[in-house]
């Protein structure tokens, strides 16, 4: 969740991954989509009180089997919980979404999220709220960085000589 003050930068609000109750040994399920949806929202609100906000959700995508990775099954929970935080969120001022090759292309994970960290300020970095599991962390990052994107501040930089 990023705070974009008048005449001023965008800045790193808050970033964490809520924990779904529902879900228990890769179930999916309706219900198990709702209580995801349920849990953003209420890890949400002591954060972001009554203020509108843009939702920048990343669509999941399906590649040719030569480019998946992981469970294919995952990316029906994430559609899912995807569709209900996109009508289940109050406060919500506009909707955007994007495919995972257009905010982060085909770089290596780990290469991106350390682009990631470079755009965020020391403040900001303190309010990143990772989870324990370690392989839930890229989770936070690539949220972060969807963010970074629709703001512009995760573009290359390119160094020009003189």
């Amino acid at each position: 969740m990023f705070n974009v003050p008048t005449h001023e930068r965008a800045t790193l609000h808050a970033a964490g991954l809520p924990k779904n109750p529902e879900r228990q040994g890769g179930e999916m399920s309706l219900a198990s989509w709702a209580a995801m949806a349920f849990s953003v929202r209420e890890w949400l609100r002591p954060r972001l009180g009554d203020e509108p906000f843009q939702l920048v959700i990343e669509l999941p995508r399906v590649y040719a089997a030569a480019h998946q990775k992981g469970d294919q099954n995952d990316l029906i929970q994430l559609a899912g919980t995807v569709g209900m935080l996109g009508g289940f969120l109050p406060g919500v001022s506009s909707r955007q979404s994007v495919y995972p090759r257009d905010w982060k292309g085909s770089l290596d994970a780990d290469a991106f999220i350390e682009r990631i960290k470079q755009r965020l300020d020391a403040a900001e970095h303190l309010r990143v709220e990772l989870p324990s599991t370690s392989s839930l962390q890229h989770n936070v990052w690539d949220a972060i960085g969807i963010g970074l994107h629709a703001l512009g501040r995760l573009a290359p930089r390119h160094v020009f000589p003189r």
